[in-house]
């Protein structure tokens, strides 16, 4: 089960950003099961990622990839007592104004790929600083490698429990697929004094291979809208959603929590 918290904020500093999400991830970490935080730090890759949206919507997105991580990580966060907290060492306070939960089967994105409805198109917008790492340097370019690479290294630990892309597949989708349009930036993304070199904006995706090679990648990017992509996912880097998505790939269960 995929799932998504979305907690629309309100911050007493005007330059709330995504530069706070890993002190968000400090706050996560004080709310959930201490021995299930402790299994999380031993785990190479997390069942969840978090960021941050800041500007005129200040948003806190925490996303699950597992039943279980739902239930440890987000389900804690429901709770009506946790209404406002701080982040002590920016002597700063949030009050959450909207909790909005939306849940999506596995057997949803199964339905979706088996789906009539397709296109060789699809639309990527990192909206939080995404970087790769590859032989020990930061890579930031959207390189499809990486994007595909990274897509299903995190699906395939989630579905599979396998942690290993199968590399026929990753250069088949790398021979079919080409980026047809970019608007990027360069940015940096903070932590613990060090400015990790990023990108965000957004691109476009052609598969020019088979019908079902197209849907795979589709496949991947929605559950990569969960995952996120790239490193430092769980510290709110790698933040991604499909752009102008067909219909068929919006459906979701939603229900919203609201502080009147």
């Amino acid at each position: 089960m995929l799932a998504e918290l979305k907690l629309e904020l309100e911050a007493d500093d005007p330059d709330f950003g995504h530069f706070q999400s890993s002190n968000l991830q400090g706050v996560l970490m004080e709310r959930i099961d201490k021995s299930y935080a402790s299994r999380l730090h031993e785990q190479g890759l997390k069942p969840y990622s978090q960021y941050v949206l800041g500007g005129s919507r200040k948003e806190w997105r925490i996303k699950t990839l597992t039943a279980q991580a739902y239930e440890q990580i987000i389900h804690p966060l429901l709770d009506d007592r946790f209404q406002e907290f701080d982040i002590e060492k920016k002597r700063m306070h949030l009050k959450i104004c909207r909790k909005t939960v939306q849940v999506t089967p596995y057997q949803q994105l199964m339905d979706e790929f088996y789906a009539d409805s397709f296109s060789k198109y699809v639309n990527l917008e990192f909206v939080t600083p995404t970087s790769f790492k590859s032989s020990g340097r930061y890579v930031v370019l959207p390189e499809l490698r990486y994007i595909f690479q990274s897509m299903m290294h995190k699906y395939g630990a989630a579905i599979a429990d396998s942690q290993l892309p199968d590399e026929d597949m990753l250069r088949q989708l790398i021979a079919c697929s080409s980026i047809s349009q970019y608007r990027l930036r360069s940015t940096a993304f903070p932590l613990e004094g060090v400015k990790i070199p990023s990108f965000k904006g957004e691109i476009s995706i052609k598969i020019n291979g088979t019908v079902a090679m197209a849907k795979y990648v589709r496949l991947l990017v929605r559950f990569a809208e969960f995952s996120g992509i790239g490193i430092k996912t769980a510290i709110g880097m790698g933040g991604m959603r499909i752009v102008d998505r067909n219909r068929c790939w919006e459906k979701q269960t939603q229900v919203s929590y609201i502080n009147e």
